[in-house]
């Protein structure tokens, strides 16, 4: 994804397969709409976003895409496997992007 597309899913604004947190800071009920998601149609949840749709983007390290993937693993049963990347933005700041999708296997 990239700052365009995520743009784009911004503008969609909050809904059933689309959330947004601040920061990483609210990694709890990220995960926690991450599973709901998972149980229903998949979606994105997006740290560095605030509720009203504003991109404003968090420091971001390898160690706080850990952080969020093993808090997924451990929290989520059975264990989940969503997509993580980072959008750069101009401020030196990124959106973290967690793509949740049902296993149709």
């Amino acid at each position: 994804m990239n700052l365009q597309e995520l743009q784009s899913l911004v503008a969609r604004r909050e809904s059933e397969t689309l959330e947004f947190k601040r920061t990483t800071g609210e990694m709890k009920e990220g995960c926690q709409t991450a599973c709901a998601m998972l149980n229903g149609l998949g979606g994105f949840v997006l740290f560095g976003v605030h509720d009203n749709g504003t991109i404003q983007g968090q420091q971001v390290s390898t160690r706080t895409i850990e952080d969020i993937v093993n808090h997924i693993r451990l929290k989520i049963e059975p264990p989940a496997f969503p997509d993580i990347e980072t959008i750069a933005l101009s401020s030196g700041m990124a959106v973290v992007v967690g793509a949740s999708q049902l296993c149709t296997e």
